[in-house]
């Protein structure tokens, strides 16, 4: 595949597929084979992605998402986007906190055929949770210690 066709799909997929969202590009932009190995469900391809996109969307609803770069090559995909949500739902064992929440997200899609068949993607957890206010920041973790005895 050329760069520009690549990078493409992965427009398509942060922004349109999931930043929208329009789960009618799922059946064009997955493989039917799509289970990166970190996702532990009984899902694979078209149905993976759409059970992921509506549970994230019951959590945030009004999620976006914005590219902040993106380098394409034959067969595979790097990006960095950001994405901003208010917390509307209930999930990971937390109520809704109607905060709003933008976090940073980089990610590596891997393409074959003009579909994803595989994605590698980060983001620190730990920080969207802190900054809805259900976990203390890290740097304050300490102190909720059982241990923890202030100097």
């Amino acid at each position: 595949m050329k760069i520009e066709e690549t990078e493409n799909i992965a427009k398509k997929w942060i922004i349109d597929m999931w930043g929208k969202p329009d789960l009618s590009l799922v059946d064009t932009l997955v493989d039917s084979n799509y289970k990166p190995e970190w996702i532990h469900m009984d899902k694979k391809g078209p149905e993976l992605i759409k059970h992921e996109i509506q549970h994230f969307r019951s959590i945030f609803p009004d999620l976006k998402h914005e590219i902040i770069e993106i380098h394409g090559e034959k067969k595979k995909i790097w990006v960095r986007y950001k994405a901003i949500g208010t917390h509307k739902g209930r999930s990971w064992g937390f109520l809704p906190t109607n905060k709003t929440v933008e976090f940073e997200v980089a990610a590596i899609l891997y393409v074959s055929g003009g579909k994803v068949i595989d994605l590698w993607e980060s983001f620190c957890f730990y920080d969207v949770l802190a900054e809805l206010g259900v976990l203390p920041p890290f740097w304050d973790l300490h102190k909720h210690l059982l241990d923890y005895k202030p100097k």
